[in-house]
This record gives structure tokens, sequence and C-alpha cells, in this order.
């Protein structure tokens, strides 16, 4: 799960950096303007698309790329799939 609170020892802290757009940077710092909250829903997320991927495969990163369906939309989806294996 997600390892917002883990301790890391000396000075080498992973992260990472990519671009974003000018106003997803003004919604980010108006909506998640609290101290932490962005670190703790980027990891959240993070730890769930990765989750996604582990659980069934690469397709999830082309649903996405491909913007075929939103995270929001997956989720109740693979659920219903995987009650609909398991009968």
């Amino acid at each position: 799960m997600s390892k917002i609170n883990e301790d890391y020892s000396g000075s080498y802290r992973p992260r990472f950096s990519f671009d974003i757009t000018q106003e997803q940077q003004e919604r980010a710092f108006r909506l998640l303007n609290l101290h932490g909250m962005r670190r703790a829903i980027m990891s959240l997320l993070l730890d769930e698309v990765l989750d996604l991927i582990e659980e069934h495969g690469h397709v999830i990163v082309g649903i996405l790329i491909e913007r075929a369906a939103r995270p929001r939309d997956i989720i109740p989806g693979l659920q219903e799939a995987q009650r609909r294996g398991s009968q």
C-alpha cells in the first residue's frame, strides 16, 4: 500500500518529476492546498494505478493513455468482471 509515512534513511528520497500544464498546477494549488496533500494524493493515485497494472496487466496503461476510460470508470468495470469470473 502507500508509503507516505515511510522513513528514508540517509538523504536519498525517491521522487517522480514530470511536466504538467499551467492549468493543472493552478488547479492543484487551489484544490490541494493543505501541507502535504498533493504528495498524499499523488502517492495514493500512483499506488492505485500500479495495483491495477499488477492485477490486470499493461492493458490498464493502454486504457488510460488512450483515454478509453477514466479511472473512475475502470474500477467498477473491473470489479464487475472479477465478480462474473468468479461465478
